[in-house]
């Protein structure tokens, strides 16, 4: 981040330039996909349509909400949520210290919450919105896209979950509003040296991201089904070099630096 900011330096020049040769992504939203690489093969549906019906990236990132059902999950686990210590936090609102503590009318209070919250309240919230560097939503499609460059590995807790795949975050919540479009995400990293392939490091976070071990800890609120049918949407990963090449786009002209 900071300087180097992905959002600023890669993600909004790259995107920006292939929205103004096409906004509808009918010539390039299919190529960027099978870019992909390192995870599950990217399988289109039939007569997919790519033409784009909202595009959300730079300064205008798409915000998803958390799932309901993993807001209830996290409600009935109090023991189970990192920085439990919070809840001796004098700063803290009470209820949430008491519901940390396990108190079950307070645990009955904040599920009530869910469902009938007149006044807003927020204490009994622990996952907020999860915002991926690209969203893209067609007819057929909601793809997700999370822009890393200086970063040497993803995000992979939250403040309240210890483990939370930042790409599974994306595609949870993606899931969540799909409808019947296919869900698809993955990473666009830096290549090592100028190389167009996805570096090991990036490899072997995507490998961790897929075992059994993170899908269960970072969708706890998900069924096996479901935490395999989010996995399935998990495409891996390219590299902006690929990008680069593929629609012709110079990287020695893209932002060393963020300009704030």
């Amino acid at each position: 981040m900071g300087k180097f900011d992905s959002s600023k330096t890669r993600v909004q020049p790259v995107f920006d330039q292939l929205y103004d040769r096409d906004s509808t992504g009918r010539t390039w939203l299919p190529r960027l996909l099978r870019l992909t690489s390192c995870a599950n093969k990217v399988s289109l549906p039939l007569e997919c349509d790519f033409t784009i019906r909202e595009s959300r990236w730079g300064d205008r990132e798409k915000k998803l909400e958390p799932p309901v059902a993993l807001l209830s999950w996290l409600i009935r686990h109090p023991e189970m949520l990192a920085q439990r210590e919070a809840a001796r936090d004098p700063a803290m609102p009470p209820q949430r210290r008491e519901l940390l503590d396990g108190s079950e009318s307070r645990m009955m209070e904040a599920l009530e919450l869910l469902r009938n919250n007149p006044r807003g309240e927020r204490w009994h919230v622990f996952e907020g919105e999860t915002q991926p560097d690209v969203f893209i939503a067609t007819p057929s499609l909601v793809v997700v896209i999370e822009g890393k460059r200086t970063e040497r590995e993803p995000t992979t807790g939250t403040t309240w979950i210890l483990v939370r795949h930042q790409i599974l975050r994306h595609l949870d919540c993606a899931w969540e509003i799909r409808g019947k479009r296919q869900v698809i995400g993955f990473f666009i990293v830096q290549g090592e040296d100028g190389s167009e392939e996805v570096p090991s490091n990036w490899k072997e976070f995507i490998k961790n991201t897929l075992c059994e071990e993170s899908l269960r800890a970072s969708l706890p609120h998900r069924g096996p089904e479901e935490q395999s049918g989010i996995a399935g949407c998990f495409a891996g990963a390219t590299t902006w070099e690929r990008v680069c090449r593929e629609f012709s786009i110079d990287p020695r002209a893209l932002p060393v630096r963020a300009n704030h």
